[in-house]
């Protein structure tokens, strides 16, 4: 067993580390609740995950997108780009190309049926968004709703 006399540390350092890292799972449950939910409440009935969402959505907004941008501004893997942008693609919501200068680069580009999807779903999102944030579903941290709201008026300002 490791105390904090074996690790050098001060009971103040330890109590603050564990504090922290409380409340970064806080803010992590809470945050994929309200994704869970907004998946169920909104994306399940567009045939949407939120994955799929953030694909297309980004596709919408930098028009086009190579796969290698979107793993990195959405966090998922080049894999999973690659499944979502499959299904995205299987459905007429995107298309794939090939970038001009590096072939080898795969590019995003939105279909008119996928920028209507996203005009339609992205009011819905956001309403049920705020809805989630202004009355949080049981069991989820206060503090960690205060955060995200936070977060989402800081972005807003931000833009």
């Amino acid at each position: 067993m490791t105390t904090d006399h074996d690790t050098g540390q001060s009971p103040a350092i330890a109590v603050a580390e564990v504090a922290t890292l409380r409340g970064i799972t806080a803010m992590c449950r809470a945050s994929n609740l309200i994704r869970r939910e907004l998946e169920r409440l909104v994306l399940s009935e567009a045939e949407l995950t939120w994955s799929s969402y953030d694909v297309l959505h980004l596709a919408v907004s930098r028009r086009p997108i190579d796969t290698r941008t979107v793993a990195e501004v959405s966090c998922l893997t080049k894999g999973a780009v690659s499944i979502c942008a499959n299904g995205l693609e299987n459905r007429g919501l995107i298309r794939r190309g090939r970038h001009v200068e590096d072939r080898r680069r795969v590019l995003l580009h939105p279909t008119a049926e996928g920028l209507r999807l996203i005009e339609e779903v992205r009011p819905q999102l956001s309403t049920a968004a705020h809805r989630l944030l202004q009355h949080p579903p049981a069991g989820m941290n206060p503090d960690a709703v205060a955060l995200i709201l936070h977060l989402t008026r800081a972005g807003e300002s931000a833009a």
